[in-house]
């Protein structure tokens, strides 16, 4: 009797040692996070100045793994802006990168929601996108905004910064120092004149030291080739190489752009670079970033070029004040605008030059 009962306290004694240790393995983890980054701005648009307090993407977030095994877990993320200087706008929650799905060391992740398309996520190993609030200049040069705030010619040239709505991604385990990205995102509109699935995908090298990277995205052009309806897709190559040394880093990004028009007069095409450095002196950073868009069409005169300077202190790790200065200098007939705020500084006129003083707060949690 005494000997079945000590096996019965050591096979009990085995058995919650066994589930404890199975329950440490898959026990989920959650985690609240997000970023508060308000500035105080003094913006001209060519025409007129004016002080606003502005909002440079502020955003809230919840995200957790669970884990099934060694090799497989379960993940989520639902990712929201929000306004903390005027508490307006129509900002949906999961509007920005939110999904589930599934990790697996071996075999890579697949992730099924809105998330950012590899061709947007593409950042020469994070030294290209660097500058804060409306020193950014991959939006408006790399990824086309600039070019496409240009009226009339908006109707035929898009942007392509894209957080992809019902996108399916794969992202490959790093293998020989290199990471593949993938993506699909089907026309949930698909009619019989109309069928235009997004396709992205990235391959992307990076050894901690150096970084260089090719993405590349297609949307295609409608068949109804129409005053009312959409005559253009928009299909792009971006190229990305950056370096760390030290204290300094430093990128370079080239994009070409294509509307892929059917009509001959609505073709609009765009070759786009951007510089960037940064410098790292104790809690300060000093950063420089300088972009050149071209012509949109033969004597369209609708090229911009961007330049925007910064200095940042971190007071700690979460908590970062900086003071920027960024200018648009556009063509002729160019209407390029500043978009790293809610309030973008936009162009007056078509030729006029927008320009942005920001003095900001950010506060990572």
């Amino acid at each position: 009797m005494k000997m079945t009962a000590q096996k019965t306290a050591l096979a009990l004694a085995t058995g919650m040692l066994l589930a404890t240790s199975a329950f440490a393995q898959i026990a989920p983890a959650v985690t609240l996070y997000g970023r508060l980054d308000v500035g105080v701005e003094s913006a001209n648009d060519g025409a007129l100045t004016k002080t606003m307090l502005q909002n440079f993407s502020s955003r809230f977030g919840i995200k957790g793994e669970r884990g099934f095994s060694k090799d497989l877990s379960g993940v989520f993320q639902v990712e929201t802006n929000f306004r903390p200087d005027d508490n307006t706008g129509a900002d949906a929650l999961a509007n920005r990168n939110s999904f589930v799905g599934l990790k697996s060391a071996s075999f890579g992740t697949l992730l099924m929601g809105n998330h950012d398309t590899p061709l947007k996520s593409l950042d020469a190993g994070g030294y290209a996108g660097t500058l804060y609030g409306e020193g950014e200049a991959m939006e408006v040069i790399i990824h086309g905004k600039g070019t496409a705030a240009l009226v009339p010619t908006a109707v035929n040239f898009g942007n392509v910064h894209t957080r992809q709505k019902n996108n399916l991604v794969y992202i490959s385990p790093k293998f020989a120092d290199m990471v593949v990205k993938a993506s699909y995102a089907p026309d949930e509109g698909k009619s019989a004149t109309q069928d235009i699935p997004l396709y992205s995908a990235s391959l992307e090298w990076n050894n901690g030291t150096y970084n260089a990277g090719i993405a590349t995205q297609t949307v295609g052009a409608t068949a109804a080739a129409t005053a009312t309806a959409a005559r253009y897709g928009m299909t792009a190559t971006k190229f990305s190489v950056g370096a760390k040394m030290d204290n300094l880093s430093g990128a370079i990004v080239v994009s070409s752009l294509d509307n892929q028009a059917f009509l001959v007069t609505d073709v609009r095409k765009t070759t786009n670079t951007l510089f960037v450095v940064n410098y790292v002196d104790g809690a300060l950073t000093y950063k420089f970033n300088y972009g050149m868009s071209g012509e949109s069409a033969s004597n369209a005169q609708d090229d911009l070029t961007m330049m925007a300077l910064e200095a940042a202190y971190a007071l700690d790790k979460q908590t970062i004040i900086y003071g920027s200065y960024a200018q648009i200098t556009n063509g002729a007939k160019g209407k390029g605008e500043l978009v790293g705020s809610d309030s973008k500084v936009k162009a007056a006129a078509a030729g006029n030059d927008p320009t942005a003083i920001t003095f900001g707060i950010r506060y990572n949690f």
